[in-house]
């Protein structure tokens, strides 16, 4: 594995692990206009509370070393919602929806003028190399559709981006998977369980398809570390410097704080476009 994609992704999990002893904040508790589709078909059009993010959470421990980064981020972020209230008005009372009924939750947030969606994504884990279910079933915000999508979210550290935690899912189902959801002692004392681990999670969410993923065995290390050498390292400085003149033109710290989230997610779905890029190439 050529060493500029390993040394890339390295910092980016590095980055993701000092958020442990850092307060995030995700946003309301109001209601939102909202429509929950349920897994019997139904569509309810009303308001659910609390649902556009949860509430600020401080965590106190130091990183579980036993835990991968995204497990530990997932039980703080209150990501793993049972029951969401809903109701039909702001006159009507409301009541309680199994979160294990719902399939996606759509809303639109007037605050920052733009649609929202989550999914509710039964988490699956790579263990050498082999998928494993596990507990753990979140409602995921949606980055990007495509042939593979995109979900995460955006972690923030005394006010600062932090970074962004990604998920990957096939369309066709509800499981998803996060290609870094690793321990953090396996970067350096296990570099092949890692590689097998992000491997094995785009082969998981592209079905039966021979060709994509004989090219993710022979040719996904050289083809990504040549787009990481090309063009990820520079467009990290040049995203940091168009939020910072960007964001002078905005008003309120929501708009900025959009629009930053905005550019993060942009830059971080560049790392895997090479990738889905070639799975819609190859699995047409």
């Amino acid at each position: 594995m050529k060493k500029g994609y390993f040394a890339f992704i390295v910092f980016l999990f590095c980055v993701q692990n000092i958020q442990s002893q850092l307060r995030f904040y995700l946003g309301k508790p109001d209601f939102d206009n909202a429509t929950v589709l349920l897994t019997n078909g139904q569509t309810l059009v009303g308001e659910v509370q609390d649902f556009n993010s949860p509430n600020a959470v401080e965590i106190d421990n130091p990183f579980v070393m036993t835990m991968s980064a995204t497990e530990e981020l997932e039980l703080n972020l209150n990501l793993d919602r049972k029951k969401i209230k809903f109701r039909k008005s702001k006159n009507d009372s409301f009541r309680l929806i199994p979160s294990d009924s719902i399939d996606v939750i759509q809303f639109f947030d007037e605050e920052l003028n733009k649609k929202a969606e989550f999914k509710r994504l039964k988490i699956t884990k790579s263990v050498n190399g082999e998928i494993k279910e596990t507990n753990r079933t979140l409602f995921l915000p949606i980055f990007k559709k495509d042939l593979i999508n995109l979900y995460g979210y955006h972690f923030y550290s005394n006010g600062q981006y932090a970074t962004t935690i990604f998920y990957l899912n096939n369309p066709k189902d509800n499981s998803a998977i996060s290609p870094y959801d690793i321990r953090f002692v396996e970067l350096f004392s296990a570099r092949k369980k890692f590689i097998e681990r992000i491997i094995s999670s785009y082969k998981f969410v592209s079905g039966n398809c021979p060709g994509f993923h004989q090219w993710l065995d022979e040719k996904f290390y050289d083809e990504t570390d040549e787009a990481v050498k090309k063009e990820f390292k520079q467009y990290y400085n040049t995203t940091r410097k168009e939020i910072k003149e960007g964001q002078k033109n905005l008003k309120t710290k929501e708009e900025k704080k959009e629009f930053e989230q905005q550019k993060w997610a942009e830059y971080y779905i560049k790392t895997f476009t090479p990738a889905i890029e070639k799975y819609k190439e190859l699995c047409k």
